[in-house]
């Protein structure tokens, strides 16, 4: 899925920033999707010796790019739901005037309007699949939180494909899939997510994390 969204987003020309005419607008494109490193653990789709996830869904209030410079507000995109285990993967392309960017924030809120088709309602964390031996399981949580992935000092990231990865692998590693382990579960689906996720080049634009792009660019910072 590939939503367009036009952004315009500059500096004043008062604050020192670009006139309108010398302004050149790019293209910054995020797909968001789940991975998985260890499908002997938790796969994409039928389990593989571990776990097998079919669906994972999460519900955000919003996602900002954030500028380096300090001077150039945020550029948000507006509250959506995410379906991690999808094919094609939800891409975000956004058009804008900011070159260089420093960080993605990904803020998770259980919003009914980005409530999708059998999702809990209040659900924030959704998570569906299949143990070892075959057996349906869910997973969820309610829980609000923001997820913050800043370059390391120096780098920036501008006209280049992105790949928002949650590494179910890591996400959903130990979990206890028991019903009567429910709050445990939950706590971790929480804690894990954030250990998960990573933002990466995707070089060739193809939506995959592929074996040469296995480098973060940027990961979760603690909370």
């Amino acid at each position: 899925m590939r939503l367009a969204i036009l952004v315009s987003a500059m500096l004043s020309a008062a604050c020192g920033g670009p006139e309108v005419g010398d302004v050149v607008s790019q293209e910054l494109s995020l797909t968001v999707r789940a991975v998985s490193t260890a499908p002997e653990q938790a796969a994409l789709g039928e389990p593989q010796g571990g776990i097998g996830v079919s669906r994972a869904y999460l519900s955000s209030s919003a996602l900002s790019f954030l500028p380096c410079s300090e001077r150039v507000e945020d550029l948000t995109l507006g509250a959506r739901g995410y379906e991690l285990v999808h094919e094609p993967p939800f891409n975000e392309l956004v058009s804008t005037a900011v070159s260089a960017f420093c960080g993605v924030r990904l803020d998770l809120d259980p919003l009914d309007e980005n409530r999708l088709q059998d999702v809990p309602k209040g659900a924030s964390l959704y998570v569906e699949g299949a143990d070892g031996n075959g057996e349906p399981f869910t997973l969820g949580s309610e829980s609000s939180f923001s997820l913050l992935l800043e370059t390391e000092q120096d780098q920036s990231f501008g006209e280049v494909p992105l790949l928002l990865g949650f590494d179910v692998s890591v996400w959903l590693a130990g979990l206890p899939l028991a019903e009567e382990l429910a709050t445990m579960s939950t706590e971790m689906l929480d804690e894990q997510l954030r250990a998960s996720v990573a933002l990466y080049v995707d070089a060739d634009d193809d939506g995959e994390l592929d074996d040469d792009e296995t480098t973060p660019i940027a990961r979760a910072a603690a909370p």
